[in-house]
């Protein structure tokens, strides 16, 4: 097992990276999949790690600035709700409030899809379609919790 330092909360990795180079990490009841590039060395630990071959501390090198919008425009609605669960996550551990997600008027399908995933997400407050000014129907407003 690794220790890790995230923001405030210590977690621990529990896989080996995957082709895409994507490790899960949990802290507390919340597991994610995390790009290893995000983690560092961390020089002074107070946890002892066992079996030093496969394990090492590592604190999670998050950025406090991520963007408020993302764009899944073009995107099959798996792959967007992909790419919006692992950036909602990143956007909770940032601490901002709302996000945009813009996902393009055409039939409506994306968008659909996005909102019933974003009905069962846990770091979902509430969220709503864009006003004038904002994207209208090609824009989701997220307000996180």
């Amino acid at each position: 097992m690794y220790s890790l330092y995230l923001l405030i909360k210590n977690g621990i990795i529990s896989s080996l990276p995957n082709d895409s180079s994507y490790v899960e990490v949990q802290i507390g009841s919340l597991k994610t999949n995390i790009n290893i590039n995000k983690l560092m060395k961390i020089k002074n630990s107070n946890k002892k790690v066992t079996n030093i071959s496969k394990n090492s501390n590592v604190a999670i090198n998050k950025s406090k600035t991520i963007s408020p919008e993302i764009n899944v425009i073009g995107l099959n609605i798996e792959e967007a709700n992909q790419i919006i669960d692992k950036y909602l996550d990143d956007a909770n551990l940032s601490k901002l409030e709302t996000v945009r997600i813009v996902h393009g008027k055409g039939t409506g399908k994306l968008r659909q899809g996005i909102h019933a995933f974003l009905k069962t997400h846990p770091h979902v407050k509430l969220f709503r379609l864009g006003t004038y000014g904002e994207g209208e129907m090609g824009v989701t407003v997220v307000t996180l919790k």
